[in-house]
């Protein structure tokens, strides 16, 4: 890989520095390794006054301010759902914090994982009384299947009796594998370091293993995405869309999990990396698998089913040919476009041009906000939003990379179907 200096765009301290090797109107060479911690959902878990949160901060105090606002604004928004005084929930957030921090000491001792259960979060942002027992009673049981699936994922042997299988065909049964399971699209990259996080955080505080060093030797990685109910999705930002979320993240780990019981069962070492717990940020590992390009919403969008897609992957070394990122002139439609930064309420999206951002062209994306929009009213309206989640004339999209007319004509279309 190719040497290169860090890229300041983000502020991610001291991460090593990698090079794909590969330069596309998506990408550049240069790329660090993300880390864990520096997502928004990591940050919202630190609590004041403990050691992580003071060792994150003394790293990354342009952040305190403005976290400090969203951490507090969130935790009111969870109380209220959950019927919690204010007082209560930091009284609790500060017990959680010592629970932690006794398994963390646990974690050292065994180097047992701790991967989030998804009932933690089947109860995450407003809805009223009504709408939370409809999405418990549709989400839940999916949510605990996947769950169940993904831990006898984690649990099966590798089969010591190892099949010999060409990398054309063993992909391609892979990928079909995957569709059959319940995926909409499956796409196969080649793994460097700078895929996986550099150390693990976790989520609202309430994982393990915070600040551990992430290291994988995993060759390969088959990247899949179930795309999300669209009509849900199309009454966004209320609660279908987190009924359709949740069944998309269960479905993307169930599908997943089995798809690491196969290959374990052929002899290969396989895990997943899924909602249940990931070891890579997704967006990027999907771009380098061809599942789509990264648009305006900071979101992987695919020609097909544009953004509504929930993303799961599998790690492992089972020899596989990968596919590689895919250009269907998706930059270009975006600067064109620019009807989900128009219609984010937050202001989250950016009315600009895209930048290099570690190693990737995209779009600068205001994450506290975004959070903040998510926690108080609900998810969704940029996936609602993007002329591709609602569909693209297929043979318009044969012709649209390089053609502005054609991009016109795919707005116009999309602007005269939402009226």
């Amino acid at each position: 890989m190719l040497p290169g200096k860090r890229l300041p765009s983000l502020p991610y301290g001291k991460n090593e520095v990698y090079g794909t090797g590969k330069s596309l109107s998506l990408r550049f060479e240069i790329m660090t390794k993300f880390d864990e911690r520096d997502t928004m959902f990591s940050r919202l878990g630190l609590i004041k006054g403990t050691k992580k949160y003071r060792e994150y901060y003394q790293a990354h105090p342009g952040l305190q301010k403005e976290d400090d606002r969203v951490r507090e604004s969130t935790r009111a928004t969870i109380a209220k759902i959950f019927s919690i005084e204010p007082d209560c929930m930091k009284k609790r957030s500060k017990w959680m914090a010592f629970i932690l921090k006794i398994i963390n000491i646990f974690l050292d001792i065994t180097g047992k994982k701790m991967p989030m259960n998804p009932d933690r979060m089947l109860k995450m942002g407003a809805a009223d009384k009504g709408d939370d027992i409809t999405y418990l009673a549709m989400a839940a049981p999916a949510a605990r299947m996947a769950n169940m699936i993904n831990k006898e994922a984690r649990s099966k042997a590798i089969s010591k009796y190892k099949t010999d299988n060409e990398p054309a065909e063993m992909s391609a049964v892979i990928k079909s594998l995957a569709l059959s399971y319940g995926a909409d699209i499956a796409g196969i990259a080649s793994l460097n370091s700078h895929h996986h996080y550099s150390h693990r955080g976790d989520i609202f505080g309430m994982g393990g293993g915070y600040g551990k060093q992430i290291s994988l030797s995993y060759k390969y990685a088959v990247v899949i995405a179930a795309a999300l109910n669209k009509e849900m999705v199309n009454n966004a930002p209320g609660a279908e869309v987190q009924i359709a979320s949740m069944l998309g993240y269960a479905r993307s780990t169930a599908v997943t999990a089995q798809l690491v019981l196969y290959i374990k069962s052929l002899g290969y070492d396989a895990q997943t990396d899924n909602f249940i717990e990931y070891y890579s940020p997704i967006a990027p590992l999907a771009v380098d698998a061809g599942i789509g390009q990264m648009g305006r919403c900071n979101m992987v969008v695919n020609k097909q089913y544009g953004n509504r897609l929930k993303i799961g992957a599998v790690l492992t070394n089972l020899p596989l040919r990968e596919d590689g990122p895919v250009d269907f002139g998706l930059v270009e439609f975006c600067l064109a476009c620019g009807k989900c930064a128009r219609n984010c309420p937050a202001k989250a999206i950016s009315n600009g041009v895209p930048e290099m951002i570690n190693g990737i062209l995209q779009w600068p994306h205001n994450e506290t906000r975004c959070m903040e929009m998510w926690m108080k009213n609900g998810t969704g309206i940029c996936m609602a939003s993007c002329p591709f989640s609602q569909g693209v004339d297929p043979d318009l999209l044969k012709e649209m990379k390089g053609n502005k007319d054609i991009i016109k004509k795919i707005i116009l279309a999309d602007s005269l179907d939402s009226i």
